[in-house]
């Protein structure tokens, strides 16, 4: 009996990790999906690329596109979506990573600049594309950016009442910051006069100085 308790519990676990598995290539293969639409969509336009182009791009089949995503809107849902969901989610995290207010808007700053250089395409997708998505995407998209406003709000607030940052409307500055950090979008290009590393820096230097920034004594 116990032997084959034991069999059992290693049938399961192999089970569960085949699982895994094809879950991770799952993940994979949508990601490679997600990847190749958005070099389309960015040059392209989102009414301007068919399904028949990415599938090229990646050299396979409509079907095998169609296996994980329902529709064309259905992969810039999924981009759009994730624009927003990133803010918040690098929000959160810098809170949570750093126990000063100073390292916690720093980083936050910082880690939302890196991720808007990286993923330029997507941002300006979300933006020039936006009219396209499902009215679920745009629900979703609507709660995180309140979320991501009363987070960053908050982080301000905490910051000007640490004496850290002097504005005289922190929901202006919200905005403003917002605004800063994502436009890059329309201006940057790889391989310019500063590096990726140099212009994440420059950005986070500007975007304190606009708030007003003031080492703590």
């Amino acid at each position: 009996m116990r032997q084959f308790a034991q069999c059992l519990t290693a049938y399961e676990q192999a089970e569960s990790m085949a699982r895994v598995m094809r879950e991770e290539v799952i993940a994979f293969k949508r990601e490679t999906i997600l990847e190749a639409a958005a070099v389309h969509f960015y040059e392209k336009g989102y009414d301007g690329t068919r399904v028949d182009s990415i599938a090229s791009h990646l050299g396979v089949t409509k079907p095998y596109i169609y296996y994980h995503f329902a529709n064309k809107t259905e992969i810039l849902d999924e981009i759009c979506t994730r624009v927003t969901l990133f803010s918040v989610e690098a929000l959160q995290a810098a809170v949570a990573a750093e126990p000063q207010i100073e390292a916690q808007l720093k980083r936050a700053i910082g880690d939302l600049v890196e991720w808007a250089l990286d993923h330029q395409a997507w941002i300006a997708i979300y933006f020039r594309e936006e009219k396209y998505i499902s009215e679920a995407a745009r629900k979703m998209i609507a709660a995180d950016r309140r979320t991501y406003d009363r987070l960053l709000n908050d982080l301000l607030h905490n910051a000007a009442e640490a004496g850290l940052i002097h504005v005289h409307d922190l929901r202006i500055a919200t905005q403003a910051l917002t605004g800063m950090i994502t436009w890059p979008f329309t201006w940057y290009r790889k391989g310019g006069r500063l590096s990726r590393d140099d212009l994440s820096d420059s950005m986070v230097q500007l975007a304190m100085n606009m708030l007003g920034y003031r080492p703590a004594d």
